[in-house]
């Protein structure tokens, strides 16, 4: 067997028989060369090194002895090769570099991927003018794969029991807005957040919303976003709606039905069924319906609740320092709604990495280039707007009732001008009324 091979098992014992060959057997260095399949170069730099490497008592007592792989460790150190692999590369991140990103993974419990962490540092330090966060906003993702690989920062998987992978749906087979989902989310959540931030938006809490509400579709995962100081179902029913009469108005596709999931929440239904037909029934208007997820079993939800890990991640964490008020918070959050619709890319289920608007534009959608000029609103700042907006739709519902009622027989001019009077637009839109019903189109026509 060649020297390499035998320094693999053990290197200094296969060196000691090496140098017991010469000082005690004997033999030439060539032959000694010979027998171990190495250069007579090699046998004589490691003869030389031993005599004035190691004390001559430990010579004599090394040449005749027997030694345990431990002891030899600590005698013939001085023998014990150097390791070759080079200590820095031009295309390696720097230690600063390095130190920078374990704290962000680490301490601020950002433990991505590099591909999403780029995306992050890039979000992060974009407006900052120290030079090292400069240099992290513009790293290369080789780079951050070599940090992640040499000080092992792994990220944590989660998988069925199985291993097998159950997508929510057949991504392939579902239309966009067909499946959608509908949530909120504390800003100030202990648990995804890190003390650092925490503390920090807990000293502006009165400056700034304390809730996010999220519309998600599941095909295209295209969010509706808007924000809130305090919750209650009025806030929920009247931002859905606006949502839904957008897509329909942007669209034109009234034909595909909307199924729209949430969860028992006091913003939504509470889990009351009287309360969920009560908004069936309205939604039923812009063919849409909706559902509560089963608190012990149902797993649509996980969807959304994803969404609000992103939110964490590559919004308030990032960018989180830069808020400070209502005006600025209403900075952040219209460039990070745009920045997750048009343009992060995703890598979940039938997304392809590609952008929320670029599924929508694949899809064949009419008036997609429309939701560019969907507001970011605060929803206690602009109730009343919304309010006069969902008008229509809630005078069109009390119009169904009133006629089921009659069991299916179209209302007098008096009661319809009597149901009307508590609706602001129909004054100036008196005319409109009259000449749509009974087509009962007032969700389109106003």
């Amino acid at each position: 067997m060649s020297y390499k091979l035998l320094k693999k098992d053990s290197q200094l014992l296969t060196k000691l028989r090496l140098i017991r060959r010469v000082r005690v057997d004997g033999w030439s260095k060539v032959e000694t060369a010979f027998s171990f399949g190495c250069h007579r170069n090699t046998v004589l730099n490691l003869v030389n090194a031993f005599e004035t490497e190691i004390s001559p008592s430990m010579q004599e007592r090394l040449l005749v002895n027997r030694f345990s792989l431990d002891q030899l460790e600590k005698l013939l150190f001085p023998l014990k090769d150097i390791s070759t692999k080079p200590h820095h590369h031009p295309k390696q991140a720097t230690p600063a570099q390095t130190d920078r990103v374990k704290e962000i993974f680490s301490e601020l419990k950002v433990k991505v991927g590099p591909q999403r962490l780029q995306r992050i540092l890039r979000r992060k330090f974009k407006d900052s003018v120290d030079p090292l966060d400069i240099s992290l906003s513009v790293i290369k993702l080789p780079r951050l794969k070599g940090i992640y690989r040499r000080e092992s920062l792994t990220v944590e998987k989660v998988r069925s029991t199985g291993g097998s992978s159950r997508p929510l749906y057949d991504y392939t087979a579902l239309s966009c807005f067909e499946r959608m989902h509908f949530d909120t989310k504390h800003l100030l959540d202990k648990k995804s957040l890190p003390p650092k931030f925490y503390d920090y938006f807990s000293s502006h809490l009165d400056s700034i919303p304390k809730y996010e509400w999220n519309l998600i579709d599941a095909k295209s995962r295209f969010r509706f976003m808007a924000f809130s100081y305090e919750l209650n179902a009025e806030y929920g029913l009247k931002f859905l709606l606006l949502c839904l009469q957008y897509i329909r108005t942007m669209t034109n596709n009234i034909n595909q039905e909307i199924t729209i999931g949430e969860d028992n929440g006091v913003e939504f239904c509470s889990g009351s069924p009287l309360k969920l037909s009560n908004w069936n029934s309205l939604l039923n208007i812009l063919n849409a319906k909706s559902y509560a997820y089963n608190p012990y079993w149902d797993v649509r939800k996980n969807l959304i609740e994803r969404s609000h890990r992103i939110d964490d991640d590559e919004w308030l964490i990032p960018r989180g320092e830069y808020i400070t008020n209502e005006e600025s918070f209403l900075k952040e959050a219209s460039n990070y709604w745009y920045y997750t619709n048009f343009e992060r890319p995703h890598s979940g289920k039938g997304m392809k990495d590609r952008t929320p608007f670029e599924v929508l534009a694949d899809s064949g959608l009419m008036g997609i280039h429309q939701f560019m000029k969907f507001p970011i609103l605060i929803l206690d700042r602009h109730i009343d707007a919304l309010r006069r907006c969902t008008e229509p739709l809630l005078f069109e519902y009390d119009i169904k009732l009133a006629e089921e009622k009659r069991q299916g027989i179209l209302l007098d001019p008096k009661t319809l001008l009597d149901i009307s009077s508590k609706y602001d637009f129909f004054i100036p839109n008196a005319q409109k009324v009259l000449t749509y019903y009974p087509k009962l189109n007032f969700s389109c026509a106003f």
